[in-house]
């Protein structure tokens, strides 16, 4: 968001982190505090081999070959053509020009470091597409809403903070290339003062280390990176919680200034279920308020990660800040209880990770994210909660990459904040949020311009503020005011804030109830807090799975008419009934948009004759439908047989083509050439009656 203060708005402290799994051996490790007995690593769980970071590297290969190609319209060279690592690092356009034609084929990347990525252009059978038309299916009966539920900080800016830690290093060392010396030995000889042992295993050693004050991070990078049996020396990102400015609350809220909630329609959501406690969303910020009665309560699980020591005794993670704070109230407030806010998330229970010093504009660095992320794990946490970032600039880091990957195998869902830069300039997504799986939440705002306080009725739009690009999941209620002191409640996200909050951050009025200290904010932080919220009631209803989390809240977002809105705004009501089985057959404004679809060509039918095996080869999983409902398959593989084409919305995100569903198929496609059939496709909803079978 944009950095504005003006008397009684005050900024969101800023905080960077770093990662570093636990178990394996430590050495030394600088101070813990909050009283108890820090201690390094902690809980002995299986962590996975911390690797260097390596940036994605494209094949691009084409039926002919011999193809030129383009990356950001520069020419590289002729198909089969290999795009290096640092064409990688954010996202760019890759086009591939088929001699004869008017119109290259481009694939546009996404920001990644997860090793090769296949790019495939068959000009032999690329066929241009259309949906054509669209119709809705009957309108099913809404769920009854909850009764009697009283559901009653702008972040300055990344330009000119640091990207990366300026006393810690990940080290990866090949032990049988030490030649018996011990990695202590070696990290002296660079000023090394602690080390922390991430995991070992094949001979490979990974660690992260904390040089001694003073020493240079450059000169120790160099000369570690120097040193027989070093594989790799990287450095140790910084993260910043995103979203906001604060501007503490002190009367008491009722239902009409929580417009967010009645924005992705939580009453309704409610009715087809309340959340479970059993459901942990764990929130990775900075801390809680233990006297905040609308989030302790919530709260089964807290502790601090610093410097790699984890600290969980009593009041360890109080929140100084409030960023965590309210955070945590969006996603899961005591709900239903006659004061405060409700949150999201309901049932739902908390756990807490603070990662961030007390302090002023503070940062944590990606090592004890990554910490908290593998406790967070081990503590069998649902949901993970990352309202931070970095910049994309910095490009993706080793050890909060491999931290959120290990989360996502797990079966945890991992959401993150998108950023708050778009109003300088930024075209990309912020990491941790641009990682692969990860839930990338944007902010949307509301335009109430001709109907002012109106936070239901009024047009919505894609935060000024909010980052957005490839990668980009949905996006979520996160306001955008015009300044600190607009003072139109519909512009600011507004829940729980800390009661006790550092010197030199403001606090709500002397005097004013703990129940009744809030504040108003703003960001992608706040969003995200929203979709972590939905994440975990979602989880809460039998048989839902983390697997299908992605698809639960694309196919149920709504449009809100926004190129940059990714699938849509949050709609948990949708959700939740896909995922209670309920058909998404409902009012006009619940049809799916062009955009929510995927295009695909498949050749087979797998056992279950509602799953396509699908032929694309650089999109595996559907090409993007465009908002006018333009498609292009062009990615078949040489010498395929016969195939059809169809475009598909999965309303209940089973992977099923069946009830609810929006479908269309062609008829048996030509072996070369483009399909016939394609370009005119009628989508209509699938009916429960009779059974769906692939044609």
């Amino acid at each position: 968001m944009r950095n504005v203060w003006l008397a009684g708005v005050f900024s969101c402290l800023t905080l960077a982190f770093t990662s570093c799994g636990g178990g394996g051996s430590s050495s030394g490790g600088g101070g813990g505090g909050g009283g108890g007995n820090p201690v390094p690593g902690g809980h002995p769980y299986a962590l996975p081999s911390a690797s260097p970071a390596v940036l994605s590297v494209f094949s691009i290969t084409s039926n002919p070959a011999g193809m030129p190609v383009k990356i950001d319209g520069a020419t590289i060279g002729n198909t089969p053509a290999t795009a290096s690592p640092a064409y990688a690092k954010t996202s760019h356009v890759i086009t591939v020009i088929a001699p004869g034609t008017t119109l290259p084929y481009s694939v546009t990347t996404t920001q990644s470091a997860n090793g090769p990525q296949q790019i495939f252009y068959n000009s032999l059978v690329d066929t241009a597409g259309k949906i054509a038309s669209l119709t809705p299916g009957s309108i099913s009966r809404r769920p009854a809403s909850v009764r009697n539920a009283t559901v009653t900080r702008l972040t300055p800016s990344l330009a000119g903070r640091s990207l990366y830690s300026d006393h810690r290093l990940a080290v990866t060392y090949d032990a049988g290339g030490l030649g018996g010396r011990t990695l202590d030995a070696v990290e002296r000889r660079h000023g090394v003062a602690a080390a922390l042992t991430l995991s070992q295993g094949g001979g490979t050693i990974s660690r992260v280390v904390t040089l001694a004050a003073g020493q240079s991070i450059a000169d120790a990078r160099r000369g570690l990176a120097a040193e027989a049996g070093v594989r790799s020396v990287d450095r140790i990102g910084l993260r910043y919680p995103l979203g906001g400015t604060v501007y503490p609350n002190d009367p008491h809220f009722n239902d009409s200034e929580q417009w967010d909630m009645y924005r992705i329609d939580m009453p309704d959501a409610w009715g087809f279920g309340l959340g479970s406690s059993s459901v942990a969303i764990a929130v990775i910020d900075t801390g809680y308020d233990p006297n905040q009665p609308d989030v302790a309560p919530k709260v089964t699980y807290a502790e601090k990660v610093l410097a790699g020591y984890i600290d969980s005794s009593a009041g360890a993670a109080t929140d100084t800040d409030g960023h965590g704070t309210v955070d945590s109230g969006i996603a899961s407030a005591v709900t239903n209880n006659a004061a405060g806010w409700a949150g999201v998330g309901y049932g739902t229970s908390l756990q807490e990770y603070k990662i961030y010093p007390d302090g002023v504009n503070t940062a944590a660095d990606t090592a004890d994210e990554a910490e908290a992320i593998r406790e967070a794990v081990a503590h069998n946490a649902k949901v993970i909660l990352l309202s931070l970032g970095g910049s994309s600039a910095g490009g993706p880091d080793p050890v909060e990459r491999d931290a959120v990957a290990y989360a996502i195998a797990n079966n945890v869902t991992v959401v993150a904040a998108s950023g708050d830069e778009r109003a300088t300039g930024v075209t990309t997504i912020d990491y941790p949020a641009g990682y692969p799986n990860v839930i990338a939440v944007g902010a949307s705002a509301v335009n109430d311009a001709q109907n002012p306080g109106d936070g239901i009725g009024s047009p919505e739009y894609v935060a000024s503020y909010s980052n957005a690009g490839p990668g980009l999941t949905l996006v979520a209620p996160g306001g955008d005011p015009s300044s600190a002191g607009d003072t139109d409640q519909v512009h600011w996200i507004e829940n729980a804030y800390t009661t006790q909050p550092f010197a030199g951050i403001a606090a709500c009025a002397s005097g004013t109830a703990a129940s009744d200290c809030g504040v108003k904010i703003v960001g992608t932080s706040m969003a995200a807090a929203h979709v972590a919220g939905a994440a975990g009631l979602l989880l809460s209803q039998p048989g839902a799975s983390s697997a299908k989390m992605m698809t639960y809240l694309t196919t149920s977002a709504d449009d809100i008419g926004d190129p940059l809105e990714g699938a849509g705004r949050l709609n948990v009501y949708r959700a939740m009934a896909n995922v209670t089985g309920n058909p998404l057959t409902v009012p006009a404004k619940y049809v799916p948009t062009y955009n929510q679809f995927v295009a695909f060509a498949y050749t087979n039918i797998a056992s279950l004759q509602t799953v396509p095996v699908i032929a694309d080869v650089t999109y595996p999983r559907g090409v993007p439908v465009n908002s006018d409902g333009t498609f292009r398959i062009g990615d078949l593989p040489a010498g395929i047989g016969s195939y059809r084409i169809a475009v598909w919305y999965d309303s209940n995100g089973d992977g099923l083509i069946d009830a609810g569903d929006y479908f269309a198929v062609t008829n048996v496609c030509a072996k070369t050439g483009a399909c016939a059939g394609a370009a005119a496709l009628a989508v209509k909803a699938i009916p429960a009656s009779p059974p769906f079978v692939l044609p």
